[in-house]
């Protein structure tokens, strides 16, 4: 058999384990004999695995992938026009975004699009699980599974070898979420350091090089890189910083957590990949007209708004590259404005250039983002002398007049401190399951009787004395726009994941500044103070992100019971003890009251938040 794989190939046990288990399960149930042209096992992972109904071997690695990696699986007993067009609406209906395809051969090999750049990566990953050379074709032409504008791949495998190519591609279906957000970037060998450690803690996806490591590969500090295990498929999105270690050539320091992700309890042999992320810059940041402030809009170009929706991604990252600052906005958030035409302009509100700290002079720049600015040919010596005298050796920005922070403002303009960065995002993004009937009804009861109220807050760390609680902190006026008091429940959402926390006021600002960078009490306003334990749990790998913070109802309905006790019983005795209703009457007329009466007496709960307008 040409190109067999070797057997001592190295399969990972557990998988192995699986495999088995699913193919003896195949043989005792017939379940190669399908009721129809088309088997289909959803999943949650925007990615679609189609896989043939002809060997058994087959079927158990499609089923196996299915159950590790949690993708869609199309098992199909026979290609036909009718087939193809199945899967293209099931394609469409889902949203998949990424394809592999296994195909029964003699001989083994595999297919690409030939002007999809996620060849080199199926390319580098192969060959490092196969000892032999797996020959590979580029073709022109798509099908059921080969997509000009998706990365898909599709595989010919002997049937024989299909517990051997369990790796392969699962360690491609772990890597494809990297993929669906339509970076084009190469990928970059990179050697992980056992000699140094990161320089601090945070941010916990933190990924150290030098900087002439950091010119070679096109990088600038605070970018987002894709780092890929190519042996396991784990990867990490993390966040480039310079170092001044010694470092060899191409190699890298990570974070611990990083480590841990990519390599488990295993020590570092193997060498990484690393991806700069898919990213759309913008130079010039203008200020929105008062409707659009409103509607809490994102304004760009019309050609941009078009890029950046083909690129299927349902929200899109905001991110200062000078100090990490960042928030995420819905892809429906996004509009276009007549008369902008510049793909390198973006107009933002009050409120989202303050959380990229593009309002005021940011309070800190780091060095080496400070070198780079200093270095700009457009800067006269007078106004590199104030960027080093107000941020040089890793000043803080003291507390400076009107008119002064107007003069540092158009120094930082001249020296291109004012560009963003667009990150498409989704892997992050789960796909939300529908809720139950009843969870629906007892959501929409909630937000009739108490209301439902919603901020955008930037993340801070909070009060030394708060680190170990299950606390966060926030201004009086901003528990006031909340409808809610001290020790109230708030529930704290970021992407995917979401938490509940005790509220208390944060009130001084010489506490704040004891763990954070803050000049002034303005940003406290816009802030929330949330202890390390939270922002682990919500996922939160640095400070300076914005997150979501939500009244509890369902806690405020319970403390408010008191209130509606007496009320309750005074309506169930009136009904119940007057005599000329009947029974039947009497339930009616409870069931009007008691939910009346509850409406009244939690007037004061909603009326707290009594404007029109429920999200900031």
């Amino acid at each position: 058999m040409i190109n067999k794989l070797p057997n001592a190939f190295s399969v990972p046990e557990n998988i192995r384990t699986d495999f088995s288990k699913n193919k003896s399960k195949l043989v005792k149930r017939s379940i190669m004999l399908l009721f129809g042209q088309v088997k289909i096992h959803k999943g949650n992972s925007p990615i679609l695995l189609v896989i043939p109904s002809t060997d058994i071997n087959l079927l158990a690695l499609g089923i196996t992938l299915q159950n590790v990696s949690n993708c869609h699986l199309m098992i199909v007993k026979s290609m036909t026009p009718k087939t193809e067009t199945k899967i293209q609406r099931y394609i469409a209906q889902y949203n998949i975004r990424g394809l592999i395809g296994v195909e029964e051969r003699e001989n083994n090999g595999y297919e690409y699009m030939y002007n999809d750049h996620f060849h080199p990566l199926i390319n580098y990953i192969t060959e490092k699980y196969i000892d032999t050379t797996v020959p590979n074709t580029i073709t022109t032409e798509e099908d059921y599974c080969l997509k000009e504008n998706k990365p898909s791949v599709k595989f010919f495998i002997n049937k024989n070898d299909a517990a051997s190519f369990l790796p392969v591609l699962l360690s491609l279906l772990k890597v494809l979420p990297t993929q669906i957000e339509h970076n084009q970037e190469p990928w970059t060998a990179a050697s992980v350091s056992d000699t140094f450690k990161v320089s601090m803690i945070t941010p916990f996806n933190r990924l150290e090089l030098t900087g002439e490591t950091k010119d070679k590969w096109g990088l600038n500090e605070h970018d987002y890189v894709f780092v890929l295990n190519p042996v396991s498929g784990s990867f990490r999105k993390c966040v480039v910083y310079e170092t001044k270690k010694k470092l060899a050539a191409d190699e890298v320091v990570l974070s611990t957590g990083v480590k841990k992700d990519l390599f488990g309890t295993s020590a570092a042999a193997e060498p990484l990949l690393i991806q700069k992320a898919a990213r759309f810059p913008v130079h010039h940041i203008q200020t929105q007209s008062a409707s659009d402030v409103q509607l809490n809009r994102v304004i760009v170009s019309e050609n941009l708004m078009d890029k950046l929706k083909r690129t299927e991604s349902p929200y899109i990252e905001l991110m200062n590259p000078h100090t990490g600052g960042s928030f995420d906005f819905h892809i429906s958030q996004l509009a276009h404005q007549p008369g902008l035409t510049d793909d390198k302009t973006i107009k933002l509100n009050y409120i989202q250039r303050q959380y990229l700290d593009y309002e005021q002079p940011p309070d800190f720049i780091p060095p080496t983002v400070l070198k780079d600015l200093c270095q700009n040919l457009n800067l006269t010596e007078t106004e590199q002398l104030l960027l080093n005298g107000t941020y040089g050796e890793g000043n803080v920005l003291e507390r400076i007049s009107y008119q002064e922070s107007l003069q540092l403002k158009k120094v930082l303009k001249k020296a291109g401190y004012y560009h963003t960065f667009m990150y498409p995002v989704n892997h992050y993004y789960k796909e939300i399951k529908k809720l139950s009937l009843k969870k629906r009804i007892t959501n929409k009861l909630l937000t009739v009787f108490i209301g439902n109220k919603q901020l955008s807050l930037k993340v801070i760390r909070p009060y030394t004395s708060d680190e170990t609680s299950n606390i966060i902190r926030l201004t009086k006026s901003t528990m006031t726009l909340l409808g809610i008091e001290e020790a109230d429940t708030v529930i704290l959402s970021y992407r995917n994941k979401t938490a509940k926390a005790q509220v208390l006021e944060m009130d001084d600002l010489e506490l704040i500044k004891e763990t954070n960078i803050m000049s002034s009490s303005s940003m406290m306003n816009i802030s929330v103070a949330v202890p390390s334990t939270i922002r682990t749990h919500l996922g939160l790998n640095n400070i300076g992100k914005v997150i979501l913070v939500e009244r509890d109802m369902t806690f405020l309905l319970k403390k408010n019971w008191n209130i509606q006790f007496v009320p309750i019983i005074a309506v169930m005795f009136t009904v119940l003890s007057v005599s000329i209703f009947t029974t039947w009457t009497r339930i009616l007329l409870l069931l009007f009251f008691v939910p009346l009466s509850m409406y009244v007496t939690l007037s004061r709960v909603r009326y707290s938040i009594s404007n029109k307008k429920q999200n900031q």
